[in-house]
């Protein structure tokens, strides 16, 4: 990557997705791209909005117990494991 450039390469189904919401946005499909990134990469929420995603995309889900006992190992290894 250089220079801020970046080429990404997208399966057929996801481009198309891409490409109808740029489309329906009105903006060219690269900005659309730089915007939907730039929109993550600043948003305190994203973990939250992935989570959301995949369990709209699967129904599958976590019970609050079970999110509590990831966060708890999650912790105890960090806090074992410090950078």
């Amino acid at each position: 990557m250089a220079d801020g450039e970046l080429t990404l390469k997208l399966d057929d189904d996801t481009a198309r997705r891409l490409k109808a919401a740029a489309d329906a946005a009105g903006q060219a499909v690269e900005d659309y791209a730089q915007a939907l990134i730039t929109d993550r990469l600043d948003d305190r929420w994203s973990e939250s909005v992935r989570r959301l995603e995949e369990y709209d995309r699967t129904g599958e889900s976590l019970s609050v117990q079970e999110a509590l006992d990831h966060f708890d190992t999650s912790l105890q290894d960090r806090l074992a494991n410090p950078r």
